[in-house]
């Protein structure tokens, strides 16, 4: 798919809007997935020609459920999806990419430099280690993660670092909630959005976890 084509497309289907340094920052960004790839595994092989349709417009999906307020952590940021995708689309939030692979948060740490992105951090580290971190603990209004765990294990991890009204939002398949085996817990409160990728008609949920 060529960035046109892609940038028409979430325009239709996800009622999108992109600047023209929004579109050159995705194709910027997109050619340094592509670059790095070739040493760091970042995306898998199978994907690498296929970017724009399996990774950028799946993360671009996201960004019309993303709350107004951040600051936003990305866990388990990898290659920066969603994290880098979100930061293009949305400039006003500060954003965290916590990474603990040296080489992904190498690469995030130079995309970053690279777009010329503003109040926006690569950490590498593991979210269970940065527990108890005083500039962390209890800050996020917004945490992402990607295929990164299933979701009693994920809101372990991510319920340190969420504020008062923090929500976690998790990119997964269809009927997500059903990875809480005993069901949700009393604590938290839970909804499940599910739409279809027009591109790859595959069924996308975002999984909105928060304190009750």
């Amino acid at each position: 798919m060529q960035p046109d084509e892609a940038i028409e497309l979430a325009e239709r289907s996800f009622d999108l809007s992109f600047s023209q340094e929004q579109v050159v920052r995705l194709q910027e960004y997109v050619d340094l997935l592509n670059n790095w790839s070739a040493r760091v595994r970042l995306i898998s092989r199978n994907d690498r020609n296929f970017i724009w349709e399996r990774h950028i417009l799946d993360c671009l999906s996201l960004v019309p459920h993303l709350p107004m307020d951040g600051p936003l952590l990305d866990l388990g940021s990898g290659a920066g999806l969603p994290g880098i995708v979100i930061k293009i689309m949305r400039s006003d939030l500060d954003v965290y990419l916590l990474e603990s692979a040296r080489m992904k948060a190498l690469f995030l740490q130079e995309t970053i430099t690279a777009l010329g992105l503003q109040n926006t951090s690569a950490i590498r580290s593991r979210a269970e280690n940065l527990i108890g971190d005083s500039l962390l603990s209890g800050r996020f209004l917004i945490c992402t993660a990607r295929a990164v765990a299933r979701l009693p294990q994920l809101w372990n991890w991510v319920e340190p670092f969420l504020a008062p009204r923090g929500v976690l939002i998790s990119m997964k398949g269809p009927d997500a909630l059903s990875e809480f085996t005993n069901g949700v817990p009393h604590g938290i409160y839970a909804t499940e959005t599910t739409l279809t990728l027009p591109f790859m008609e595959r069924k996308r949920s975002f999984v909105f976890l928060k304190r009750r």
